[in-house]
């Protein structure tokens, strides 16, 4: 499965960047049919163990308002869900979307308010009700496209608070993103039976951010730190095989532990940043 087409848009400080889907869901076959368990949706680990127990986990105990990595990830799992919720609405399947978009608000925006004052960030709470809203509403597609454009430009502005042009800092997000996908995935299959389609849907929205990091500029400014954004880039793009549709009809003979693995790929893989922040 292709992940979706994308494009960097510089917004004021080194690295910083607005993320823009801008082609449909390729790959991705029969996301109209009914899932095995739809996890009330209308529309419907053995080689490496998880080292973190759900979303937050892989920040748990971090200062978010000094600690670049965990506010990031943070802020990668909100793209995340928002991501795969756009995806869904623009195959027209607007009852899974709408879980998606709920949940960055409910789960992980109120918490993150004191780290947005900390850092200068105004946050986009607003912007998040009005993609929850338009979705509900069963808005065009081109409005709720908008709308998302303008929500991910307001998530760039408060990334611009981190390190987002230290290669180092974005290895250990993708490590983190990857992990957190892990987990999800863990819980949305099991046994080869999609058990919880929402959280195997995150799971690759997660995913599809990681990559988009693994893809950054940042990583350019030196040709060792380019070498390693293409071995991330190879070892995420290895993962589209777990998801043969976002909606699958059958089962998926797929496990976790490509995700786990994939994210301790990628901690060894960054391993030579270490020596250029040095």
């Amino acid at each position: 499965m292709r992940d979706f087409q994308f494009h960097w848009k510089t917004i004021g400080a080194l690295g910083s960047a607005t993320w823009l889907v801008v082609s449909p869901l390729a790959g991705c076959s029969g996301e109209e049919g009914a899932s095995t368990k739809p996890a009330g949706s209308e529309d419907a680990v053995a080689l490496t163990q998880p080292l973190v127990e759900g979303k937050g986990a892989a920040t748990a105990g971090a200062d978010l308002t000094t600690d670049d990595v965990g506010y990031l990830t943070q802020l990668g799992l909100i793209r995340g869900h928002l991501w795969v919720g756009y995806a869904l609405y623009q195959r027209e399947l607007p009852l899974l979307s709408e879980t998606h978009m709920k949940h960055p608000q409910e789960e992980i925006y109120a918490s993150m308010v004191p780290e947005f004052n900390a850092r200068g960030c105004d946050g986009f709470a607003n912007d998040l009700e009005s993609l929850t809203a338009a979705v509900a509403a069963r808005a065009a597609q081109e409005e709720v496209a908008a709308i998302y454009e303008g929500l991910t430009a307001s998530i760039a502005r408060c990334e611009q608070s981190a390190s987002t042009n230290d290669p180092a800092v974005l290895a250990k997000v993708i490590e983190n993103l990857l992990r957190t996908a892990g987990v999800e995935y863990q819980i949305g299959v099991i046994d080869g039976v999609i058990d919880n389609l929402h959280e195997y849907q995150d799971a690759w929205g997660f995913t599809q951010v990681a990559h988009a990091w693994a893809r950054s500029a940042a990583f350019a400014d030196s040709a060792s730190a380019a070498a390693v954004a293409a071995q991330l880039q190879d070892i995420i793009a290895g993962l589209e095989g777990l998801w043969p549709s976002l909606n699958p009809q059958g089962d998926v003979d797929e496990d976790a532990a490509r995700l786990f693995g994939a994210a301790a790929r990628v901690q060894i893989a960054a391993l030579p940043l270490r020596t250029l922040r040095n």
